[in-house]
């Protein structure tokens, strides 16, 4: 007896857009934010990639990504291409609205007679099941390693259910090598690692910590199996390490930053300025390959509530941010605009600091509430969400009341912050900042 074939189409969303054309016009196409732009573009979907690797044998799988630019029907059609039984969107929250209407459009498909099954995974999907009942066949939470296989052998023994979670923190030193094959014959500039997931700090604007709990680390054998299977496609890759907190976990991070050193990575990654009072640590990444660290620093007027452990005094962090950028490692250092407190003064102050300020790469985004952290709950309580979809919620929008100005003053504010910021004159002097300091990288 020959056993049936049946076929997942797995569909990687972006969420990296913008609503406003006139930050479009002004911000987004300045030197600074395009780089950073084009270089989250170039990263392949390492999370689908990993639960294809747990799906049971029986089923074939496609990958379809959505940069969110394509007319929706041309992506139906890329979906319907590949003739699927289930369709798997996996998307952030302002790309979960775009994924309902496709849903939408495939749902009313059949495929040999055969209903196609919809089903949404990923960050919102875990914060706001209910906001994705409506508009997907299935919705799934949590860690995709443990409900994906679930799903599609309910799937084949005709038990399907409406929702599926993964009780309790998965192990991650269980997670499979990515499926790197359904990216096709061409090797991406730019690979992905996860090494851990989940963060300790609990911050008020961040989801990570509450919805994946605290850190948990792949083993060293995994991590090794993982660079190996990238640098089998790409002599000396370039890596993000798709962490939440890289070193903020207790594990011994020497043997992962000697496997970086000894395939010939360059990578970057997120973490928090407290490794630059780590000498030991710091030395060891910065030998390892490193080239640039983004690090929240959130705000040069006030420290946000709910920081936990990386509260500190300003000169404080600063002065860290320093020592690492003499160590030979970049700093990207990340500013949320906009929290209680915020007025357009505070703004325009932040602007003349980052003219002229140390740091090598600058990010700066809207305070945004998402859902499933305490600020998007503290904010609705208080009845301060403005009326939209979560397509607004891009980290370029303002989508909440300020407490200080109106939606409208802050918008304005934070338009004129991104031209200061990334206009031609200051970018070129960070990028001679930069210049500096792959220089001291490549003295080692």
């Amino acid at each position: 007896m020959i056993n049936k074939r049946h076929r997942l189409t797995l569909v990687s969303m972006s969420c990296l857009r913008v609503g406003h054309d006139e930050l479009l016009a002004r911000g987004m196409s300045l030197p600074g934010l395009a780089r950073r732009a084009s270089a989250l573009a170039q990263l392949p979907p390492l999370g689908l990639l990993t639960i294809a690797a747990t799906a049971p044998a029986d089923w074939d799988i496609d990958l379809v990504s959505d940069d969110g630019r394509d007319d929706e029907a041309d992506i139906v059609d890329r979906i319907l291409h590949h003739r699927p039984d289930v369709v798997a969107f996996s998307c952030l929250t302002p790309a979960v609205d775009r994924a309902a209407r496709i849903s939408a459009l495939v749902r009313r498909q059949r495929v040999s007679e055969k209903r196609i099954v919809t089903v949404v995974g990923g960050l919102h999907a875990t914060a706001a099941p209910s906001h994705c009942e409506p508009h997907f066949d299935v919705v799934t939470s949590g860690d995709g390693e443990v409900t994906l296989p679930r799903l599609l052998s309910d799937i084949v023994a005709g038990q399907m259910q409406l929702r599926y979670s993964a009780n309790g923190s998965y192990c991650l030193a269980k997670s499979p090598t990515p499926r790197w094959d359904l990216i096709g014959p061409d090797a991406p500039p730019r690979y992905t690692l996860q090494t851990m997931r989940g963060c300790p700090w609990a911050c008020s604007f961040c989801a990570a910590s509450r919805l994946l709990g605290l850190p948990r680390t792949k083993s060293n054998d995994q991590i090794e199996r993982e660079l190996a299977a990238i640098t089998a496609m790409r002599q000396r890759p370039w890596i993000e390490l798709a962490d939440d907190n890289t070193f903020a976990s207790d594990r011994d991070h020497g043997p992962m930053l000697d496997a970086l050193r000894q395939c010939g990575a360059r990578w970057f990654t997120e973490s928090d300025w407290r490794i630059a009072e780590r000498p030991d640590l710091l030395r060891q990444i910065a030998a390892s390959g490193c080239r640039q660290i983004l690090i929240g620093l959130e705000s040069s007027v006030f420290r946000y509530r709910g920081m936990g452990a990386k509260t500190a005094a300003w000169q404080r962090m600063i002065d860290a941010v320093d020592v690492i950028q003499a160590a030979g490692i970049i700093v990207n250092a990340c500013f949320i605009v906009g929290a209680d407190g915020e007025t357009p003064e505070s703004i325009e102050r932040l602007g003349d600091y980052l003219e002229t300020a140390s740091m090598g790469e600058v990010q700066l985004t809207l305070q945004t509430p998402f859902p499933g952290t305490s600020l998007y709950d503290s904010l609705k309580a208080a009845g301060r969400l403005l009326p939209g979809d979560f397509s607004r919620y891009t980290l370029f929008d303002v989508v909440y009341q300020p407490d200080q100005m109106t939606a409208e003053q802050l918008q304005n504010a934070f338009h004129d912050l991104v031209s200061r910021v990334f206009r031609d004159d200051v970018q070129r002097r960070r990028d001679k900042i930069q210049k500096s300091i792959r220089a001291i990288a490549r003295t080692r």
